[in-house]
């Protein structure tokens, strides 16, 4: 019976042992599965970081290059506008202006002020860096003088024309081209003209509101800008610089300028039967 009993219990401490074993080989391949998973989580995270990290330094060299990037881009712009100013030479009056070269209807024109010729039979040429380069005709030209009434606005007027090159074979380097809409004043804008027949000067000016066919703008202007362009920041043409209101309220100060173009609405309605 002793002998069973001590069996049984030989049996039983066995399986316990058995039991024990097999538990801790458990947790030991518990522990290690979980100590690999987590060395692989840390692999991934740290991954992950690294990849946040080589993105955090491109965007860093990117707003680092953007100051750079966009003064190129503005000079560039600038440039583009500049060399789509020409001078306009009116030999019948001996007078000069600016004109903007444009392409409408896949042809070749000049916009500018309608000022700029008396007649139709005004002979008209233009040039650039003080070359005369070439004869014009013009195709369109609707002047009228704005006048101020009892409230201190202008009444409708127009100053615009519309010339092309009389040798057909002319071509522009670089064409403006009209924008959409009009911009809703107050809003920064280049201006560009040749004022006292100086090619190309380009100031920064702010338009300050529309008055039936024209649009205000405060900004540096002198006699040959007339027929120069009005450009919002990123290069349409918004306006042709037609004149110039001083205003002296007292002979002890120097006038105060208000300065007008042609808006753009009355600019596309005046190309709008153009063939």
């Amino acid at each position: 019976m002793r002998l069973r009993l001590k069996v049984l219990l030989g049996i039983l401490i066995s399986l316990i042992l058995i039991n024990v074993g097999i538990s801790v080989y458990s947790i030991k391949k518990e522990i290690q599965f979980n100590k690999e998973l987590a060395q692989k989580q840390i692999i991934i995270q740290d991954k992950v970081v690294l990849d946040i990290y080589k993105a955090l330094y491109e965007m860093t060299k990117t707003i680092d290059n953007m100051p750079k990037q966009m003064q190129i881009d503005k000079e560039k712009l600038e440039y583009k506008l500049r060399q789509a100013i020409v001078i306009i030479y009116n030999y019948t009056v001996g007078a000069t202006g600016s004109g903007v070269t444009i392409k409408y209807k896949d042809k070749f024109y000049i916009l500018s002020a309608g000022h700029m010729a008396d007649t139709k039979d005004d002979l008209l040429a233009f040039g650039e860096n003080g070359n005369e380069i070439g004869a014009v005709n013009i195709i369109k030209h609707s002047y009228t003088t704005p006048e101020e009434d009892e409230n201190g606005d202008f009444t409708q007027g127009n100053d615009l024309i519309l010339l092309q090159p009389k040798n057909k074979n002319l071509q522009p380097k670089y064409y403006i081209e009209l924008d959409d809409t009009e911009v809703n004043p107050p809003k920064e804008v280049y201006i560009i003209g040749n004022p006292a027949g100086i090619e190309d000067v380009l100031t920064d000016g702010r338009l300050v509101k529309y008055d039936h066919n024209f649009i205000y703008y405060i900004g540096v202007t002198y006699y040959g800008n007339s027929g120069g362009g009005i450009f919002t920041k990123d290069g349409k043409l918004v306006g042709i610089v037609s004149h110039m209101y001083p205003i002296s309220l007292n002979p002890n100060y120097p006038p105060y300028v208000i300065n007008g173009a042609v808006r753009l609405n009355v600019i596309l309605q005046f190309l709008k039967d153009v063939i």
